[in-house]
C-alpha cells in the first residue's frame, strides 16, 4: 500500500506525506484466505485493520445464536477501531469473503505515532463517532425491520386477517345492510302474498327466522374472527417492542463505550499539550 491509496482511507484523509509514510512503517501485512475469520465477536484484541486488497464481512451474534450481517468491507477501509483504543473485546466477528490482504497496526505502536502526532486524535474522533453511527443504524434496520417485515403467518392466520380486514371494512358493512333490508322487503311482500291480506307488524308480523339464524352465526363467527386477529397483532406489536427494546440497550452500550474511549484521546491530547 502507496501513501496516496492511505490517504483515500477517511480515517488517514487529513495526515500530510510525511505522516503518511511514518505510518506506513509502522503497518504489518498479512494475507488470509477466502472464508477464514480474522477475529470472533468478544475476543481480546488491539489492534486495527486496514484492507489492502479483498473484501470481509462483519457481523454479530444475537442472543438467540443468529449471527447477523452488519455490513461488508473492500478495499480502502478500515476496522477493529474500538479494540484498538483499549484492548477490550470486539463487538462483532469479521470473516473474509475471498482472499483478502490486510495491514494492521497494535495498539502500542498507534500510541507512540500519536505520541509523534497528537493532531490526528481529533480526526480519530470524528471517525469514530461516524462509524458509531452508522454501525447503529444497521443494526436496528437488520434486528427491527426485517424480522417484521419477512414474517409470513401460516396460511389459517392469513386467512384470519383478511377475513378481519374484510368484514371491518365499509364496504362490507354497505353490502350487509342492503342484504338486510333486502331480505326483509322480500319476506314481507312475500308473507303479503302468501296471506292476502295486510301485514300488521304490531299484531301478526312475519318472524324472519332465518335471517336472525344468520345474522347470529356470522355475529359469533365475526366475534372470533375479530377477536383472534386482534391477539395476533398485539402479539406483534410485543415482538416489536421487545426488539426495539433491545437495540436501544445496545446502542446505549455502544455510546458508553465510545464515550470513554473519547475520555481517554482527549486525555491524551491535553498531556500532550501539557508538554
Amino acid at each position: 500500500m502507496t501513501s496516496e491509496m492511505l490517504r483515500k482511507i477517511p480515517l488517514f484523509a487529513t495526515l500530510n506525506p510525511e505522516e503518511l509514510e511514518d505510518l506506513l512503517k509502522q503497518l504489518i501485512t498479512e494475507k488470509y484466505p477466502p472464508h477464514t475469520v480474522i477475529f470472533w465477536m468478544d475476543e481480546p484484541g488491539d489492534k486495527l485493520y486496514l484492507i489492502e486488497k479483498g473484501e470481509v464481512r462483519i457481523s454479530y451474534t444475537n442472543k438467540n445464536g443468529k449471527e447477523i450481517t452488519l455490513a461488508t468491507q473492500g478495499e480502502g477501509t478500515f476496522f477493529g477501531e474500538l479494540s484498538l483504543l483499549d484492548a477490550g473485546p470486539h463487538t462483532a466477528t469479521v470473516r473474509t469473503i475471498n482472499e483478502t490482504t490486510v495491514l494492521y497496526i497494535d495498539q502500542g505502536t498507534f500510541y507512540s505515532y500519536l505520541d509523534k502526532h497528537p493532531q490526528f486524535s481529533r480526526t480519530l474522533l470524528a471517525v469514530l463517532v461516524d462509524r458509531l453511527r452508522t454501525n447503529i443504524v444497521n443494526m436496528h434496520l437488520h434486528t427491527t425491520e426485517k424480522p417484521v417485515v419477512s414474517y409470513q403467518p401460516a396460511s389459517f392466520r392469513r386467512f384470519v386477517d383478511k377475513a378481519a380486514s374484510l368484514v371491518s371494512s365499509s364496504r362490507f358493512l354497505i353490502c350487509a345492510a342492503i342484504f338486510v333490508a333486502g331480505w326483509i322487503i322480500f319476506q314481507t311482500w312475500y308473507y303479503q302474498k302468501l296471506h292476502n291480506g295486510v301485514i300488521s307488524f304490531a299484531d301478526n308480523p312475519p318472524t324472519f327466522f332465518f335471517l336472525g339464524f344468520m345474522l347470529t352465526l356470522t355475529s359469533f363467527l365475526l366475534t372470533i374472527l375479530v377477536l383472534t386477529s386482534q391477539r395476533r397483532l398485539a402479539e406483534q406489536d410485543r415482538i416489536r417492542a421487545e426488539i426495539e427494546y433491545q437495540v436501544n440497550l445496545k446502542a446505549q452500550a455502544e455510546i458508553m463505550r465510545l464515550q470513554l474511549k473519547m475520555d481517554e484521546v482527549l486525555k491524551l491530547l491535553e498531556e500532550k499539550d501539557d508538554h
